[in-house]
């Protein structure tokens, strides 16, 4: 047995570990409410707030109507802005299933007749470029998500050794750097377009534009809702995952199955040699 509980071990050591990049985000541009993470930019017509919180940065953008005529935002003329690569913010799938039929037949006159009957379905893209807001109302959407690698060409050797307490009342040792706007690993733009349609023929468009960069990485080795600072989920943090590993540790489960055959059978032998 004291084979099978050695292999069993090298189970747990070689199998999958994931690695958690908690990233804090700022902006040269807006406002950012210390209690909740959440930027905002004000003016007299209009209220926009951002959110990131989640994995891989789900970018949810508040928009609240503060006029007395209708509010319209413009996706097909919005976009997230990550270098010089901008990806619009509009683009649903639709979703189309329907039926046909069909059959052949002749009439007496020799007449040929078809018809056809079956099924299909697919997906297709449509364009929802613009959401209504009413006056003095807003409305939430959250359009894409901010997936980007920029924590894979960061050196370890780079980090600083820090703790932080989980919910469980433990310590655990993290490892942490700070970055500054001039040297972020990550920085990108959100371009918003609105408009208002008021008494003249001409719809009024107003442009927004707002920088946010990455000034914190946390690297660790456990889920982030273990730690108490992340409970919060403020809207100024997101996460990303990376997992290795797996292979060796599926590759190790086959080899801990047969195991398990060869002790019972080897257990087998030995009572019958009693």
């Amino acid at each position: 047995m004291n084979r099978l509980f050695s292999l069993l071990a090298l189970v747990f050591l070689l199998s999958s570990c994931s690695t958690y990049y908690v990233s804090k985000l700022n902006s040269p541009d807006l406002g950012k409410n210390e209690e909740t993470g959440v930027f905002t930019f004000e003016n007299d017509s209009v209220r926009i707030a951002y959110n990131f919180f989640g994995e891989d940065a789900p970018v949810t953008i508040d928009v609240f109507n503060k006029m007395d005529v209708p509010l319209y935002i413009d996706w097909q003329r919005s976009a997230l802005i990550v270098g010089d690569q901008a990806t619009s913010y509009m683009g649903d799938n639709l979703v189309i299933n329907g039926r046909t039929s069909s059959s052949n037949y002749r009439t007496v006159y020799d007449w040929r007749q078809s018809r056809g009957e079956g099924t299909f379905d697919g997906t297709a893209t449509i364009p929802r470029g613009l959401t209504f807001v009413p006056p003095k109302a807003k409305v939430e959407q959250t359009k894409l998500k901010l997936a980007n690698l920029f924590y894979e060409g960061i050196a370890d050797s780079s980090y600083q050794s820090a703790a932080l307490a989980t919910t469980e009342g433990t310590v655990k040792k993290i490892k942490v750097r700070d970055y500054s706007q001039e040297n972020t690993p990550l920085a990108f733009r959100s371009y918003l377009t609105l408009y208002v349609q008021d008494n003249t023929d001409k719809p009024r468009p107003m442009i927004f534009e707002q920088k946010f960069y990455v000034d914190q990485i946390t690297k660790l080795t456990i889920e982030p809702n273990n730690l108490l600072g992340f409970r919060s989920k403020r809207g100024d943090t997101f996460f990303n995952k990376e997992t290795k590993g797996q292979g060796a540790a599926l590759a190790t489960v086959a080899v801990a199955v047969g195991a398990l055959g060869y002790v019972a059978e080897e257990s087998s032998q030995r009572a019958d040699k009693n």
